[in-house]
């Protein structure tokens, strides 16, 4: 048998079942190679705690009241309050907080039996698109270090691609899973709005965040998807489970219409090889009997600027203890006092802006099953390369060409997924984003299990584990 680091979290799940593992060494040895974490995967270790839930898996394993994911290895992003464990926010302000309220995620993922080992490094606040925080080592990618895990779940994709665990959670305001996920040769899944709720600090009231499962194969995305949607969110419509996520990916797709986009809508130029990877996958639908076809996706600086003023007011919006301003990285300061220079009727206008632009393209793409589209518009930047500290205004402009479609799927609500699906000739990963639309993240997954046959990653291994 593999090392149970190799193993998917619903082989390990198997593993226990037939009684060839036992939950507490496997997650010791997690642990074990947590500590040796390198690549900026955690702020912080809980192993009290995470030996404590493993020898309670592993007791409702052995009386037959366990769960499809009980014992299994995972992280909590580390923007998600844990009681009684260290929350920094990627902040320094925020470097000695410890919760006495867990996030409702938290909750769910422990009710349903997932042991996390600790949380996964992010920016401060969240508000990045790459992972180097104040409080942490910076998140490179595995299968290239001396290159940015993206952000802001950038430490959860990396602990799930170097094999720290198999399944992590993270969330997504602007492409926070895919992005990561396309850094790390991962799969990042942002379900439909209203599936799962945005969390405490990570709420935003206006539907652009979520929660969401990050892990190695479809399969065990939908799996930790079913896990977390046992709690649906308050006060927003919750789309049909559909009779599970994870039998969705063995169900029989029907024929669809598959659109493949070109260029960003953020306008930043495209790489042509992360190009060539959404035709190979459109290709490979093709020759499973869908019908795929090009379309033009035009750029919209409406929809960016926006986007981008209600992102500076959700930075805003995060309380800041008083006095700590100063404390804060540049380019968090500069989105907070961009939203405080805004006024109440500019950021209504940008609210209806952004509804409107986002009906415009789901307008557009109204007659797809399936929208092919880059995750991310180039390879992941360098350690530092995106960081200004000098020029805040021009960082986020870069972050904003850097990311380029991923908002899409924010303001529509639409789900989006990032699969590994390209690949440069020195194994650095592509991304390919799917999109479908609300409430079809059943069908999102099962075309996602069907490009995962017909093009699998599972053989790539990182260089840097």
């Amino acid at each position: 048998m593999p090392a149970p680091h190799d193993l998917t979290a619903l082989e390990l799940r198997s593993a226990y079942e037939r009684r060839e593992l036992g939950v507490v060494e496997v997650i010791s040895a997690a642990l074990d190679r947590a500590r040796l974490d390198d690549l900026g995967a955690f702020t912080t270790l809980n192993p009290e705690q995470a030996l404590d839930q493993a020898s309670a898996a592993q007791l409702r394993i052995d009386t037959n009241t366990a769960g499809p994911l009980t014992g299994v290895p995972t992280s909590i992003k580390d923007l998600e309050p844990t009681r009684g464990i260290r929350t920094t926010l990627g902040s320094a302000v925020f470097a000695d907080w410890i919760p006495d309220f867990d996030d409702i995620i938290v909750t769910t993922m422990r009710e349903a039996g997932l042991v996390s080992l600790g949380k996964t490094t992010v920016p401060e606040l969240g508000a990045a698109c790459y992972t180097e925080p104040a409080v942490a080592a910076p998140s490179r990618s595995p299968y290239a270090p001396e290159r940015s895990a993206a952000g802001s779940s950038g430490g959860a994709a990396v602990a799930v691609s170097a094999r720290l665990v198999p399944v992590s959670q993270g969330s997504d305001t602007a492409g926070s899973l895919r992005s990561p996920a396309s850094a790390c040769g991962v799969v990042g899944f942002k379900p439909s709005r209203g599936l799962l709720t945005g969390g405490l600090t990570g709420a935003d009231g206006i539907g652009l965040s979520s929660k969401g499962p990050l892990a190695r194969t479809v399969r065990d995305t939908a799996a930790l998807l079913d896990a977390m949607a046992t709690a649906a969110p308050v006060g927003t419509v919750h789309p049909a489970r559909r009779g599970g996520f994870l039998t969705a990916c063995d169900e029989e797709v029907p024929v669809l219409r598959v659109v493949i986009t070109d260029g960003s809508i953020s306008g930043g130029p495209v790489d042509s090889r992360i190009e060539d990877a959404c035709s190979a996958a459109g290709a490979a639908l093709e020759r499973l009997g869908h019908r795929v076809e090009r379309r033009h996706q035009s750029v919209d600086p409406d929809l960016v600027r926006g986007f981008t003023q209600i992102f500076s007011a959700l930075a805003a919006a995060k309380p800041v203890p008083d006095g700590a301003e100063p404390r804060l990285r540049p380019i968090v300061r500069h989105l907070r006092e961009r939203a405080r220079s805004t006024e109440s009727g500019e950021l209504a206008a940008a609210i209806l802006t952004v509804q409107s632009r986002a009906g415009a393209w789901a307008e557009q793409f109204r007659d797809a099953d399936i929208v092919i589209a880059p995750t991310i518009t180039r390879l992941p930047a360098m350690i530092g390369e995106l960081r200004n500290d000098a020029d805040p205004a021009a960082e986020l402009e870069a972050m904003t060409r850097f990311t380029g479609n991923t908002i899409i799927a924010n303001a529509t609500g639409f789900p989006a997924v990032s699969l590994p699906l390209g690949w440069t000739e020195d194994g650095i990963p592509l991304g390919v984003m799917l999109t479908a639309r609300w409430g079809r993240d059943d069908l999102l997954l099962a075309v996602s299990a069907l490009l995962e046959r017909a093009l699998p990653w599972s053989t790539r291994e990182p260089c840097a584990i």
